[in-house]
This record gives structure tokens, C-alpha cells and sequence, in this order.
């Protein structure tokens, strides 16, 4: 290009205030300085504690974040996973919509994300596919919690509890029937509530169990929405008051630290899993031949009213 033309150019794009389009750039470079992130729920407080892991770590780096949800659905799943290759990220932080593995279509799955061409971390559910992975060992902090309440006098503990194709569900339940089982109490099928993972889920549930004649004395409830949904379902019944039943909930509530409330939680730290997941990415862009690392979190049991 002649040098008068491109300073013709160059006169043109300021005037009209141009700004070059960052998905032109990545197209033609065949690559970009994007990070994609999917989540289940990007309204889920859990997981905006996780973006700011996530942002701590790529802005050291100078990259910026492309998020996704894909609501636990396999469709709009595959949908956030298209737009991201579309994208030409540079690397994805990635929480399966579902139980891939269960479903028989894992090896379609690990096709689809061989073809994205970049480093990808699973975040949250270890599904069993080949690439970085970094979770909570949900199996063992449900267990520890049932042993924790059998430990206070607690023989009927029920749980609430995600749909069976959640990987996480399947997982957490296990740690509460191994939970049973060294604790000496029999299984009660009776005291095993199923939603989504959601507040209305949790909230809906629960109302079930009060309205129940074989009531427990315990509840664990599996992730902070279906906890939301437990504690307004409990207070709505006795007007006010949290302390029905002995309750261990997954994940913290921000809110009941604010309105001075005790919570018994297993604490998952959502930003530590989110800074980890990215540094993770960070060292396979630097190292992408390195063998895939499977690093577990702790999750300790936080309880302050027994």
C-alpha cells in the first residue's frame, strides 16, 4: 500500500471515530487474547465469585474474558461452545452442561472441543474428559457433613438434592450414602428430596418435605440456590425463624453473613476455583506439551450453630 493512500486511510477512520472490529482481528490472526469461560448460571452468585478468580489471573496476563452460559443443557451447550471456536479464543475455562460421560456421548464431546484447537480447563465436574481439570471433591464433603450431624445425635438426615443426570448429583449422593453407612444409619429413601438446582426448585422441595408425617431432624441441602429456596420455604412456615431443622448447605450465602444469621456450610470457595482453573490455562499456554494436571480443592465444613 502507497504511503499517501494509507495516510488517507488512517485520516478517514479518525474522523468517522472508526474502531477496529475484535472479531475481524482474531479472524485474520487466526488467534486472540480472548479467554471463553462457560458456566451453568451466569446469574449464580457462585459463579461470579469464580469470574473474579478468573479475572484476577488474566488481567495479569492482559487477557480478556468472553462469557457463556449454558443452563445444564446439553443444546445450549454445544451452542456456547460453537460461538466460542467461532471466536477463536485463545483458551477455555469450561463446566460441562452435563453428565456427558453417562449419556454416551462423551467421545463427541472431547471431538468438539479437540476441534477448538486451544488449551481448554474443565472447571467443577470431572467428567472424564482429556484435558487440565480442577474440582471440589463434593463426595467427601457431603459425607463429612452427614457424619458431622450423625456426631450431634441426628439418625434422620435428609438430603435436597439435584436431578440423577447431574454428574455432581450423582457424586454428592454417593458421599451422603457413605456418609450413612459409617455413621450406622439406615438408608430412607423417604428422605431424599430431587429438584434443579434452583432457588424455586429448592423452595418447592422443601415444602414438600414439611408437609411430610416422617420428618427429619437434619437437612443438606446441594448448592446455594436450592439453600435460598430451603431457608424461604423454612421461614415462611414458621414466620421468621431459620432453626426448624439442623441445615448444612453447599456453598456459602452471602446474605445470612449480612443479616447476622448463623450458616452451617460446606464451604467451596468459588473465587480459589476460579483463580486456579486460569492458572492452569496460563501454564498450558505456556506449556502446552505438559501432561494434563487433575487438581482437587479442599472444601472445608463451616459450622456455627452446632
Amino acid at each position: 500500500m502507497e504511503e499517501h493512500t494509507r495516510e488517507n486511510i488512517i485520516r478517514i477512520m479518525k474522523e468517522l471515530h472508526y474502531t477496529p472490529s475484535q472479531t475481524a482481528r482474531n479472524l485474520s490472526m487466526k488467534s486472540s487474547s480472548t479467554v471463553g469461560v462457560i458456566v451453568p448460571e451466569i446469574s449464580n452468585t457462585f459463579f461470579g465469585e469464580l469470574f473474579s478468580g478468573v479475572e484476577e489471573i488474566t488481567k495479569r496476563h492482559n487477557l480478556s474474558l468472553l462469557y457463556s452460559g449454558n443452563d445444564n443443557d446439553m443444546d445450549t451447550d454445544y451452542k456456547a461452545l460453537d460461538m466460542m471456536k467461532m471466536q477463536r479464543v485463545r483458551g477455555l475455562l469450561y463446566i460441562p452442561a452435563v453428565n456427558y460421560s453417562a449419556l454416551g456421548v462423551l467421545d463427541k464431546l472431547q471431538r468438539k472441543l479437540d476441534r477448538m484447537n486451544c488449551p481448554i480447563v474443565c472447571m467443577d465436574r470431572d467428567i472424564g474428559l482429556k484435558c487440565d481439570i480442577v474440582h471440589f471433591d463434593d463426595q467427601s464433603a457431603v459425607r463429612k457433613a452427614v457424619l458431622a450431624l450423625a456426631n450431634e445425635g441426628h439418625r434422620k438426615i435428609a438430603i435436597i438434592i439435584g436431578d440423577k443426570e447431574n454428574i455432581l448429583s450423582v457424586q454428592r449422593f454417593e458421599g451422603y450414602l457413605e456418609g450413612l453407612k459409617k455413621a450406622g444409619i439406615p438408608y430412607d429413601e423417604d428422605l431424599v428430596f430431587r429438584g434443579t438446582y434452583t432457588r424455586v426448585s429448592g423452595y418447592q422441595v422443601t415444602k414438600q418435605m414439611i408437609a411430610k408425617s416422617k420428618q427429619p431432624t437434619a437437612v443438606i441441602t446441594c448448592n446455594n440456590l436450592l439453600s435460598k429456596g430451603y431457608i424461604q420455604a423454612v421461614c415462611e412456615h414458621t414466620h421468621g425463624k431459620t432453626d426448624m431443622y439442623t441445615h448444612i448447605g453447599l456453598d456459602e450465602i452471602d446474605m445470612m453473613q449480612y443479616l447476622g444469621i448463623p450458616y452451617n456450610c460446606i464451604q467451596r470457595d468459588a473465587y480459589e476455583l476460579g483463580h486456579s482453573a486460569a492458572e492452569l490455562l496460563i501454564k498450558r499456554l505456556e506449556q502446552p506439551d505438559e501432561t494434563f494436571q487433575h487438581m482437587i480443592l479442599n472444601s472445608p465444613l463451616v459450622h456455627q450453630t452446632f
